[in-house]
């Protein structure tokens, strides 16, 4: 999906993505050169290390069910803000090819840790997915921030290199 550079002084989302990658990569070399060379403080590293345990762990605790339902709301994703993706349970395991069971306890999951909100009704009220009919229309909502604070950035696979 490449785009005609703008001429009105802004930039797309695909070059404001681009741009910021790059920055977050240009911070990541340089905190990877300071501990490499022992520069950082003492509780810097700490902190650090506690993280990356963190992540690890949130990953490990992870499926490929999980994965599922974040892809699919990453690929729903919309910068209107008060929108989120409506779907049911069966339309939910059909797109993700999750089967429903599992697909209950990957939103427990992500609910419990408050990574996803699961909302019924008019106005919306938060639901648990183990009591949601499998043909009951909700509202799926990503927190973003949280997710990427908690989870590590993927790493290229030897063979895409």
């Amino acid at each position: 999906m490449t785009s005609e550079p703008r001429t009105d002084g802004l930039i797309t989302k695909e070059q404001a993505c681009i741009n910021a990658r790059r920055v977050l990569d240009a911070a990541r070399e340089r905190r990877d050169g300071y501990r490499a060379r022992g520069v950082l403080p003492p509780q810097v590293e700490f902190m650090l290390r506690r993280i990356e345990h963190e992540q690890r762990t949130q990953s490990a605790l992870d499926g490929p069910e999980e994965d599922a339902v974040l892809l699919y709301l990453a690929a729903r994703w919309t910068s209107r803000e008060g929108t989120a993706p409506q779907t049911s349970l069966l339309r939910l395991a059909k797109a993700t090819g999750v089967e429903l069971y599992a697909l209950r306890n990957a939103l427990a999951h992500l609910t419990t840790a408050s990574e996803v909100k699961l909302s019924c009704g008019s106005p919306p009220v938060p639901a648990n997915p183990m009591d949601v009919a499998e043909t009951a229309r909700f509202e799926l909502r990503a927190d973003w921030h949280l997710i990427n604070h908690r989870r590590p950035r993927p790493q290229a696979h030897p063979a895409a290199e």
